[in-house]
């Protein structure tokens, strides 16, 4: 597993994400394969090289059948004084299609699809766990995200945005080249946003247009505004970061292991370039603290063993729906584990005690979500040591097809879990039981 820094000096869009991630060496056989379900959508991937201020960048683009017309419409709002008198006429022209806004990366009509119709299609696609851990979770950002902004619930508001296929698309190839690279952690210090007004299928709005500014509020995003007229951070890659960001904090001296530059399809003066960098922590670097970023007390010397924080608190007048939302928010927030504890509290009130278990990294942003989706109107928490196995993990070949097993080693035991989402996976493509398919898994090792 690694670690990726990615450089947002000028913005994130969706295909800026993955074509940085593809330059790095993310494998484009593997994109292709994940997306052979949506081959009957109508659009094509080009991946190329294209050059921005002298410097060679990848390029990726999905390209919709009879729809791209490579003209970005968005520039007229943001540079022409006279677009309001031409924008009856440009709409009679282009046949009235909504162009959503975004950086200009694909500059055609979108298709409108549900939240709930999006992840119908992730259904149906082939992913690793991982990669469609991440898909989903972006998803669910950008949906709440738009959710917010258009003042409507989740499953009832059709996006121009997220239901785009180029967005599906992006979305999907960003996580699964994430995957393929085997990052684990992915630092992002901040995300520069442009100025002015941009054109969304709705009317001209505000840059940070709504849905980056509520993404960037309901995940600590670090959104910088910069001096330039223009839109800078798309919704589809603010919620691509979002969704992979681990830390914003860069380790003091690093060592970079490759670089990959992805291009945007839109310059507001300096070159669109997203630069995607694989870093190694420099020894050293990280005296005064324990692993995970923990600071050991009062500084000095890395104190041995791995350390963690264990948030908790009471609640007494949440709904259990209540409570199993935050549950799921916590776990694909980061948590590395969360649960709930029976208790009675003052006056014989039957409660609950929630527990969470994090590292540094993702502390605040938990204890943010308890804080915004619970009652209780304080959080303790303590830092704690504890002794685990080492992890890694195989792929195992059944009857039923490849299922990954979680593989746990310390002081000579080994034990083996076959993977939930794996197996549930190649359970239900293959039409049988859970319960079938983990003993093969299991016995196949």
């Amino acid at each position: 597993m690694s670690t990726l820094f990615w450089d947002c000096q000028t913005g994130i869009g969706g295909d800026m994400a993955v074509a940085s991630l593809l330059d790095l060496g993310a494998s484009e056989q593997a994109v292709r394969a994940a997306l052979e379900p949506l081959a009957g959508e109508g659009f094509e991937l080009r991946v190329g090289r294209v050059e921005k201020a002298g410097l060679d960048c990848c390029d990726f683009d999905v390209v919709l059948d009879a729809e791209h017309d490579g003209h970005d419409h968005d520039m007229a709002y943001l540079y022409d004084p006279d677009w309001r008198s031409r924008e009856g006429s440009e709409e009679g022209a282009r046949g009235g299609g909504a162009h959503g806004h975004g950086g200009g990366a694909h500059g055609h009509a979108h298709h409108h699809r549900s939240y709930a119709q999006v992840r119908e299609i992730l259904a149906t696609l082939s992913l690793t766990p991982r990669a469609r851990s991440l898909a989903e979770k972006t998803f669910r950002l950008l949906a709440e995200a738009e959710s917010k902004a258009h003042g409507a619930p989740v499953d009832e508001v059709h996006f121009h945005e997220v239901g785009a296929i180029d967005a599906i698309v992006d979305v999907v190839v960003a996580a699964v080249c994430l995957d393929s690279l085997g990052v684990e952690k992915v630092i992002v210090p901040r995300v520069v946003e442009g100025t002015g007004m941009v054109r969304c299928q709705h009317g001209v709005i505000p840059v940070p247009v709504p849905a980056v500014v509520n993404i960037a509020a309901a995940t600590g995003l670090p959104l910088s505004v910069g001096a330039r007229q223009g839109e800078l951070v798309t919704p589809t890659g603010a919620a691509i970061a979002a969704a992979a960001m681990t830390s914003t904090e860069l380790p003091e001296r690093f060592s970079v292991t490759a670089c990959g530059m992805g291009a945007g399809k839109r310059d507001y003066g300096p070159p669109s370039i997203l630069r995607a960098l694989l870093i190694e922590e420099a020894d050293g670097a990280g005296d005064g603290a324990v692993p995970g970023g923990v600071p050991a007390p009062g500084g000095g010397a890395p104190i041995p063993g791995e350390w963690i924080w264990k948030l908790e608190c009471n609640i007494d007048d949440s709904t259990g729906e209540m409570l199993g939302a935050v549950l799921e928010g916590l776990m694909a927030a980061g948590a590395r584990d969360a649960h709930f504890l029976p208790v009675f509290m003052k006056k014989n009130r039957p409660a609950y005690e929630l527990a969470v278990i994090c590292d540094d990294d993702h502390r605040e942003a938990l204890e943010r979500i308890v804080f915004a989706e619970t009652t209780t109107i304080g959080i303790r928490r303590q830092r704690m040591e504890r002794s685990v196995m080492d992890v890694s993990w195989r792929d195992v070949e059944t009857v039923y097809g490849t299922v990954r097993v979680k593989m746990c080693e310390r002081d000579g035991l080994l034990r083996a879990y076959p993977e939930y989402e794996s197996v549930r996976t190649m359970a239900q493509a293959a039409g049988t039981d859970f319960r079938t398919v983990y003993l093969a898994a299991a016995t196949a090792l």
